[in-house]
């Protein structure tokens, strides 16, 4: 037995710990709570048929996902072919479904030696995304280059040869915060990423421009202000494109 060298994501719920609070009092919240947690089950933690076992296999692919009260954390090995992909995909979804029950989340990517089977997990990866995410100020889940790095070396199986390609297909829904660093641009992605018909994005930044405008709302002295202006500037940027008024 020794570490695999796994891609790992660490993703928390903003705000959750004021949502436990008001749950005490207000049975809406409690089942708001229940709803968002319940949705993160069902949709990311459900037994493979033979199929995909397989298929997993054949991409030589390990996810293994666990959900611990408002932390959802995803790992996946480095050398599965088109994993990052896939892995900046759940991501996606993950924030997309927070966002249709009210939550922004917060999150970091890393990649290194960890053990991760069921609900058992350990090692350097997981401490570097847990940490990245807990001292990042923004509402977004952010990774670092290398993961690119790892796309050149196992892109899908359907892009040897195109890995450039798959790279500039990836970026196609991400932003650089800083030198290096990337971050998920939930703001535009959902055509791409979920989808669901015409029409549907608009109704689903509706409710993105909800959670901004609620949270816009308390003091601008209150440490968690900051995140909702940054969003609130990113999706004044696009509210246009989906027939949405600014926040302001």
């Amino acid at each position: 037995m020794s570490y695999e060298t796994r891609v790992v994501a660490f993703i928390d719920i903003l705000g959750f710990k004021n949502s436990i609070d008001k749950s005490n009092k207000d049975e809406k919240e409690y089942e708001r709570i229940l709803q968002t947690l319940t949705d993160l089950k069902e949709f990311f933690i459900k037994p493979k048929d033979d199929y995909e076992i397989k298929a997993d296999r054949a991409l030589n692919a390990d996810t293994q996902i666990i959900q611990v009260s408002d932390s959802l954390i995803i790992s996946r090995l480095a050398e599965e072919q088109g994993g990052i992909f896939y892995m900046l995909t759940d991501c996606a979804f993950a924030i997309h479904l927070l966002i249709s029950n009210g939550f922004l989340c917060r999150g970091a990517i890393k990649v290194g030696n960890m053990y991760h089977k069921d609900t058992t997990l350990f090692g350097d990866a997981f401490v570097k995304a847990y940490l990245a995410e807990s001292e990042e100020r923004l509402p977004i889940i952010k990774f670092d280059n290398d993961l690119f790095e790892i796309v050149k070396n196992y892109p899908g199986p359907a892009n040897k040869g195109f890995e450039e390609w798959e790279i500039q297909f990836i970026k196609k829904n991400c932003k650089e915060l800083m030198t290096g660093i990337f971050y998920l641009d939930y703001f535009t992605d959902y055509d791409d990423r979920v989808g669901g018909g015409e029409g549907t994005a608009s109704t689903h930044y509706s409710k993105l421009r909800d959670i901004i405008i609620a949270g816009l709302q308390i003091p601008k002295t209150s440490s968690a202000y900051e995140k909702y202006r940054w969003a609130a500037d990113q999706f004044n940027k696009t509210a246009k494109n989906y027939g949405l008024q600014p926040t302001e």
